[in-house]
């Protein structure tokens, strides 16, 4: 209780209880959280996961967001067996709620504490040094006392309470790219959509929403194309009743860190489901039927406030695949920027090729661009190529550095996640799925490390780090390079869930124009 006294609220000097002690917190439980938390547990410490919500999993089960990106590795090829085992996965496509269970399930199996629905409100400092964090319960605050601690809550909220410097958004004004709401639609004819001449000659409907938007049976874009569509596996198929998850609508101009901005953002994103789904019910075939049945209760904010590390990944590592010594995860995902204020998307980043700035991209997918470059400039390869003819060379794939983990200021603390220490364009390429989970879970072995050796994370032995990532099933791109120091008894890595972005041959593309670059 807060006394009200002449129009000053004062909080009242009281002492806050005590919830208990720990040898690390981990702040967050999507599946980077997730995936540092069980890397913990695997190894015998005392390790607490604290959520914001009411289940595991962030945007891959809250979210809705149930397509698993990227390399599957460690604690990853582990999570998808799980999931096929319970018929909860299916191409890459997941089905939600079966993935929140494999999730409980496998953080009681390695003695993960989790507590639900509680907020980290602050941290308790000593210098430099995080000694617990404050949460915020049905009862009260609490505070709870750890030896080392992980941010995997996406917007770095401890290592903003610890006082860790941060950046958010674009550099000119804090605008973070475009979030989305996603949506569940039930009651579709999947074989009748697979078959349509729509699917076939239009797959991002790019046609169609121009079309309808210049007759008015659209009444208005959310954006310009289909980002993606997901069959939900588990569920009656084939028979009139599939479900089916859908990534179209769109907020702008986002302010992710703002709670009005966020409430603006949820209003809208269900008013925009709502239409849409309204929408494709009269126009995409096989959808004559449908109806909707969920939209999502977390929403899809890709980008918001990122730790400033002792490395920061830019464009420039993605574009030209720079590889580093203290690799602790590999992604070949290029650029992913949903626009900030129009419709469309990113796939280029300007980067000062062959001694000007040019637009380029860090693979074949990137001249699918739905955003044009400015002053009517091609998009490139790394090599200067254009549509016309552009080579990819095999194997492109970016290292995510362990130093993008490390603060540079707080030193009992790691982050991992789409919150790694990077530039806009990099952390759209970086923040994938499973890329996340590879991150938590290099996170987590590196504290175990930490607390083994009397070390702080940033102090380690990066090999000892990556030698044990790599015995434990992590794919740190050892089959494909020699990593500096590490020695590798296989170079061999589980190809059981292929990468569908990733090459192991050589691309070469001609002619690959599409109705946005016109080039």
């Amino acid at each position: 209780m807060i006394d009200y006294n002449n129009g000053k609220i004062m909080e009242k000097v009281k002492e806050i209880p005590f919830y208990g002690d720990y040898d690390v917190i981990v702040a967050g439980g999507g599946v980077a959280g997730f995936g540092a938390a069980v890397a913990v547990g695997k190894r015998g410490y005392k390790v607490l996961l604290i959520e914001a919500t009411s289940a595991l999993g962030g945007l891959a089960t809250m979210g809705l967001v149930n397509i698993p990106l990227d390399f599957v590795s460690g604690i990853g090829r582990e999570m998808m067996d799980e999931l096929e085992a319970v018929e909860g996965h299916w191409h890459r496509n997941t089905n939600i709620e079966k993935h929140k269970l494999v999730l409980d399930r496998m953080v009681k199996k390695y003695n993960v504490d989790v507590l639900f629905v509680t907020s980290i409100v602050d941290a308790i400092m000593d210098g430099d040094i995080v000694k617990g964090v404050v949460i915020q319960t049905k009862t009260g605050r609490q505070y709870i006392t750890a030896k080392r601690f992980i941010d995997a809550t996406g917007d770095s909220d401890l290592a903003f309470y610890a006082g860790a410097e941060t950046e958010s958004g674009r550099p000119e004004d804090g605008m973070s790219q475009a979030c989305s709401l996603e949506f569940i639609l039930g009651g579709v004819r999947w074989e009748d959509y697979q078959n349509s001449d729509l699917k076939k000659n239009d797959p991002r409907w790019t046609k169609l929403i121009k079309e309808d938007l210049e007759s008015g049976l659209l009444p208005y874009e959310s954006d310009n194309h289909l980002n993606w569509i997901t069959h939900v596996p588990g569920r009656p198929q084939n028979c009139g009743m599939d479900e089916v998850s859908i990534c179209l609508v769109h907020s702008r101009k986002c302010y992710p860190l703002d709670s009005n901005d966020l409430t603006r953002m949820y209003f809208e994103g269900r008013e925009q489901a709502t239409m849409l789904a309204e929408y494709i019910k009269k126009r995409v075939p096989g959808f004559e039927n449908s109806f909707l049945t969920t939209t999502a209760s977390l929403l899809g904010v890709r980008e918001s406030r990122r730790i400033v590390g002792e490395y920061r990944l830019t464009a420039e590592d993605i574009a030209f695949c720079h590889k580093h010594d203290d690799v602790i995860a590999i992604s070949n995902h290029g650029y992913d920027i949903h626009n900030f204020e129009e419709t469309g998307n990113v796939k280029w980043a300007p980067i000062m090729l062959n001694g000007e700035i040019q637009y380029v991209i860090s693979n074949s997918g990137g001249f699918g661009t739905t955003t044009p470059p400015p002053y009517g400039k091609p998009v490139v390869n790394a090599k200067g190529q254009t549509a016309e003819f552009a080579e990819f060379e095999p194997n492109r794939t970016y290292d995510i550095p362990y130093r993008c983990l490390v603060p540079v200021k707080i030193e009992n603390l790691l982050a991992a996640g789409r919150n790694l220490s990077s530039d806009i364009y990099a952390q759209s390429g970086a923040r994938l799925i499973l890329c996340c989970l590879s991150m938590g879970e290099a996170a987590g072995v590196a504290t175990c490390i930490s607390l083994a050796e009397g070390v702080t994370p940033r102090n380690i032995d990066v090999k000892k780090l990556q030698t044990e990532l790599i015995s434990t099933g992590c794919n740190l791109g050892q089959a494909m390079r020699e990593i500096n120091g590490v020695s590798v008894d296989s170079i061999s890595h589980d190809v059981k869930y292929s990468n569908p972005e990733y090459s192991a041959t050589s691309v070469t593309i001609k002619n690959e124009a599409n109705e946005f670059t016109r080039k």
